[in-house]
């Protein structure tokens, strides 16, 4: 019987760890999106990013509406993966014979790690943002 437990024990260790990587490649690989994403938006806002600046807003109020937008794309789509990582676990839970324990402080980091994703990956398109000079951006 120990041997057993011990099976999968081992099983249920590894099985995190995978599933650690997956969620470290998938960080990875939408904070990549998410900066492309705000990157574009730059390119595409430069008008009004140089009218805002004209008008009186700091380097900084730039920053900071670019790192906001950021944070909530990273935060409804990390809202979506912990929905389906929820809806999924349950699934899991219900047909498979692995036990299943969902913990709302795992589910908070995954929270505050989606946000920390938006805002490293979405600090070099905001600070691209507010270094604009706003004449050229008009004139653009």
């Amino acid at each position: 019987m120990a041997e057993i437990v011990a099976t999968r024990t081992a099983t249920t260790r590894l099985m995190s760890l995978l599933l650690g990587a997956v969620a470290t490649i998938s960080l990875v690989v939408g904070g990549i999106g998410i900066m492309n994403i705000m990157l574009v938006s730059v390119t595409e806002r430069i008008r009004e990013i140089g009218l805002r600046m004209a008008v009186g807003a700091g380097p900084s109020d730039v920053r900071r509406q670019f790192l906001a937008e950021a944070m909530l794309i990273s935060l409804i789509g990390g809202a979506i993966g912990i929905a389906l990582g929820v809806v999924g676990a349950l699934l899991v839970g219900r047909m498979g014979s692995l036990p299943v324990a969902l913990n709302a402080n795992v589910i908070g980091m995954a929270a505050g790690f989606s946000v920390a994703t938006g805002l490293f990956f979405g600090y070099y398109p905001a600070r691209k943002a507010s270094q604009l000079d706003p004449i050229e951006a008009l004139r653009q």
